[in-house]
């Protein structure tokens, strides 16, 4: 688990002097490695603060407006007339949504998103999926009955493709600050994930705190990451696109959660910073290190691929398998049903 931040509080004043050296020190060489702690576990900075009643009211709102350019409302990066052409306002101006969750869908991935409406997208938090615009108009109509449906989607005015992921990252970062600037917390992710949505509920409003949180970026990062150059990758990124030769810090996209008063300071980075079209890398790296911020490790919250399998193709309870918030990646549509029928059955009744 996550240990609350504390800063400093009943130690004595060598240990908190020994602290504060070990900080300082990671942080100096943060680019180059990592600082290692007991039994090879690596000792978190504290980069986040957690709102409490004592302090909720004194802090400033998360999302000043009035600081963003007259022109954003109709702007994304570069696109200067930009809109959302399919749109939903599931928060109602709520000031006590815990969670907003954005996931990233393709417009093919119907079933993808019905896998997890029936799954872990049920419950007290808000779903939305994230689409960019397609070039067929029996595509385009089909998006639209299945809106009509579950009056979920969200898709904006840029073209759905593999390079253009970026775009729908911000979008999702507009969205939040212009339409739910109430949720407590937002969770980006994508549709091939599983979400222990009911633990990750408890968590925040337990673990965290029910009042938010700020300067959070949880996540699972990357740190010091060679840029691909080699024209048989996936990911080649050329020199022009990006001259350095090692990517900043950065989340793996399939599981960030931010605090509202990140989502703000990312977006308004994305606003003036040129287009790179690696989402993970841009925002949560680059943007991020232009804010200032750092990321918080997920660490054991996470399930390995091979506690996947165990508890897809066991019968148990799978009680030795502690608390998790997230399945991995590229999970199947079979594989997410079977872990939420574990996750309801591990709950105990109500």
């Amino acid at each position: 688990m996550l240990e609350k931040r504390r800063y400093g509080a009943g130690l004595p004043a060598s240990p908190l002097l020994a602290a504060f050296f070990t900080a300082v020190v990671c942080l100096f060489l943060w680019r180059l490695s990592s600082c290692p702690g007991p039994q090879g576990t690596q000792l978190v900075a504290p980069s986040y603060l957690l709102l409490l009643p004592g302090n909720a009211t004194s802090l400033p709102p998360p999302y000043p407006m009035h600081k963003l350019a007259p022109s954003d409302r109709t702007t994304l990066i570069d696109v200067k007339d930009f809109s959302f052409q399919l749109n939903n306002f599931p928060c109602n101006g709520s000031s006590s949504l815990l969670l907003l969750v954005l996931v990233h869908s393709a417009p093919g991935n119907v079933d993808k998103r019905r896998t997890i409406r029936e799954t872990w997208g049920r419950g007290s938090h808000r779903v939305l999926f994230l689409l960019g615009a397609v070039e067929s108009p029996a595509t385009q109509e089909a998006l639209e009955e299945e809106n009509r449906t579950y009056r979920d989607l969200v898709q904006g005015r840029f073209l759905d493709t593999y390079r253009n992921m970026t775009y729908k990252h911000v979008m999702g970062l507009k969205w939040t600050a212009y339409y739910c600037p109430g949720a407590r917390y937002l969770l980006k992710t994508d549709d091939d994930v599983f979400v222990n949505s009911p633990a990750l509920l408890d968590f925040l409003a337990q673990d965290l705190s029910p009042w938010g949180a700020r300067r959070l970026i949880l996540c699972e990062p990357f740190a010091f990451a060679y840029v691909k150059r080699s024209y048989r990758s996936k990911w080649r990124v050329s020199p022009r696109e990006y001259p350095g030769r090692v990517y900043p810090s950065y989340c793996a996209g399939w599981a960030v959660l931010y605090s509202p008063d990140v989502v703000f300071l990312l977006y308004r980075e994305a606003q003036r910073t040129e287009y790179f079209w690696i989402d993970d890398v841009h925002v949560t790296g680059t943007l991020a290190a232009r804010a200032n911020l750092t990321q918080t490790p997920l660490g054991s919250l996470v399930l390995s691929s091979e506690q996947v399998q165990f508890m897809v193709g066991s019968r148990d309870n799978h009680s030795d398998i502690g608390v998790f918030l997230f399945g991995p990646p590229n999970l199947s549509r079979t594989e997410i049903h079977r872990l939420w029928q574990v996750v309801q059955d591990r709950r105990p009744a109500s």
